[in-house]
């Protein structure tokens, strides 16, 4: 982590020294309320990311619906 990324670049290197920018610090809050709402606004994991990014899973959430309705009329045509 101790390499330079501008250390071949001369020309971009000379175009970021010119700029100078003074980054405030922000306190953060850490009362409860505050801690609740980064809660809140943190990103959730999607817990259908493993079925969708394989085909066997793909093909697991198109057949899953199918099944419930094929079942469904199973149901309806024997109990009635």
């Amino acid at each position: 982590m101790g390499q330079d990324p501008f250390h071949k670049e001369h020309h971009l290197r000379m175009k970021m020294d010119e700029y100078q920018v003074d980054v405030p610090d922000f306190p953060r809050e850490s009362t409860r309320w505050g801690r609740f709402i980064n809660l809140l606004a943190s990103p959730a994991r999607n817990p259908l990311e493993s079925l969708v990014s394989s085909s066997n899973g793909l093909i697991l959430l198109t057949a899953a619906p199918l099944s419930a309705v094929g079942i469904g009329f199973i149901q309806l045509f024997f109990l009635l």
